[in-house]
């Protein structure tokens, strides 16, 4: 798998309202981050709308992502700081990365972006120490 671009954040990017487009708006918004276990999941597309979709995946959730910044790095490029650390990680090996809006908690919150090899490390397995994410220096994604 490559990195997704899931196809409802891109909709709300491009403006598209409908019923399955939750807009997420990096400024205002919970942007969360975890990390799945493929062997716990099906295969993640592009076509997955919300977290409950990839939530029996779970690996770790408790990340959301600090100091956003938009058009910082250049015009249409999200940023955020250089790194995104998940505290003291237990359980299946982690092998995606997703980026998501935190609604009111994860159940039907919508998915942005998921990474299986688009930072240093993936996949990893938890061992009780800390696994750090290290975003790229163009930002994490730029449109």
């Amino acid at each position: 798998m490559a990195t997704i671009v899931h196809d409802d954040f891109r909709d709300g990017l491009l403006g598209k309202p409908d019923a399955t487009v939750s807009t997420i708006d990096f400024d205002t918004d919970v942007i969360d981050l975890s990390l799945l276990d493929e062997t716990d999941s099906t295969t993640i597309t592009a076509a997955y709308i919300d977290y409950a979709e990839v939530n029996a995946a779970v690996v770790v959730d408790t990340g959301t992502l600090a100091s956003i910044t938009i058009g910082v790095l250049g015009t249409g490029v999200l940023d955020s700081t250089t790194t995104h650390t998940f505290t003291a990680v237990t359980g299946d090996a982690a092998d995606f990365l997703v980026m998501w809006k935190n609604l009111t908690g994860p159940s039907s919150s919508p998915l942005a972006i998921t990474w299986d090899s688009a930072t240093t490390g993936l996949p990893v397995l938890p061992n009780g120490g800390d696994i750090i994410i290290t975003w790229a220096g163009g930002g994490i994604l730029s449109i």
